[in-house]
């Protein structure tokens, strides 16, 4: 794809475009690629044949894929507006390939797209611990890169489903706009949506499993022997069990969630629900993004659940953003 200012790639040099749809193969092989944890390894492989967002690509010299990253822009509500805003994720590194000065030939063409396309800011986020790309990222970036301001944490609930009575109906209006909250809510391709709406909670649970699929790469330490005998117990109690090395996680998101002001109670029994509606869909897991400083996050730990968090950056090319008086932007789980 033609991009203002690139001057394609010379014998010897890496190659670093937009993909095409003769790409969408190695691409699925390079999102596979496992995601190192401190007990479970996780593999997020993705299907690319009909991806919404941009993918940059980098190809060594020979012509091997060696990274991809996602943007988009999608329309954000901003200061009670609509304004498109970016989304920044899905970095992807082959280890064969680090240390090759991939980042900065990333960054330029991102730049190059910024400069074609601009938006005010972008958001991303970087999982804690993460300390490579925090020190890569934001320590150590270059003057041409982007800055990355911090801005709160995105808490990530992967909560257990369970068998609860639901109604799902059309989608529904939330009448509380967060600041970036999203203005439109396109399907993704091969997606599956379901919504809820309860006592002025809405919400939809989205199934992405015929385009993403989350397989368990590996497990360490003791967890490695002992899980016959969790997933005995986890059978017993009719809990998730932990697959084998290569098993598929079966999850789905819940998207879009608005309500009509701040209500604890209301958004405990939406989530009740949501987790019914999620197990009857044949899923073991919920997976739900709320800001540390979100009012339903005490509300939402209280059913059983992994937390997973990461700290979420405003990714600015001018100026410093101003503060936000929420403390941390909305996040739409699925677009990171």
């Amino acid at each position: 794809v033609p991009l203002p200012g690139n001057p394609g790639c010379a014998p010897g040099v890496n190659d670093f475009r937009l993909a095409d749809a003769q790409d969408a193969e190695e691409l699925q092989s390079l999102s596979a690629l496992p995601v190192p944890g401190r007990w479970i390894d996780l593999s997020y492989a993705r299907n690319f044949d009909h991806c919404r967002e941009q993918i940059l690509l980098g190809r060594t010299s020979l012509g091997e894929l060696a990274a991809l990253a996602l943007r988009s822009t999608p329309k954000l509500w901003r200061h009670g507006a609509p304004q498109r805003l970016g989304y920044l994720g899905g970095l992807r590194i082959d280890p064969r390939h680090q240390g090759r000065n991939l980042l900065a030939e990333g960054f330029a063409l991102l730049r190059r797209l910024h400069e074609a396309d601009p938006v005010e800011e972008y958001l991303a986020t970087i999982v804690e611990g993460n300390l490579l790309a925090r020190r890569l990222l934001v320590e150590r970036a270059r003057p041409s890169w982007p800055r990355f301001f911090p801005s709160g944490v995105l808490c990530t609930l992967a909560l257990e489903t369970q068998p609860f009575p639901f109604q799902a109906g059309p989608p529904g209006e939330g009448g509380w706009r967060q600041e970036y909250f999203p203005c439109e809510t396109p399907e993704e391709a091969g997606e599956r949506r379901l919504w809820l709406q309860h006592e002025g909670v809405v919400g939809c649970l989205r199934d992405l499993s015929r385009t993403r699929q989350t397989r368990v790469a590996g497990y360490h330490g003791a967890l490695r022997w002992l899980r016959p005998t969790l997933n005995l117990w986890q059978r017993i109690w009719g809990r998730p069990q932990l697959p084998p090395a290569g098993g598929l996680l079966k999850g789905g998101y819940a998207g879009f969630v608005s309500s009509d002001g701040v209500r604890p109670r209301a958004f405990h029994g939406w989530l009740q629900r949501m987790l019914g509606m999620a197990r009857a869909a044949g899923m073991d897991w919920l997976y739900l993004g709320l800001r540390e400083s979100d009012p339903y996050l005490t509300t939402a730990r209280r059913f059983r659940h992994r937390l997973y968090r990461s700290q979420v950056f405003r990714v600015r090319y001018q100026g410093k953003p101003a503060p936000l008086t929420e403390g941390s932007p909305y996040l739409e789980l699925a677009w990171l």
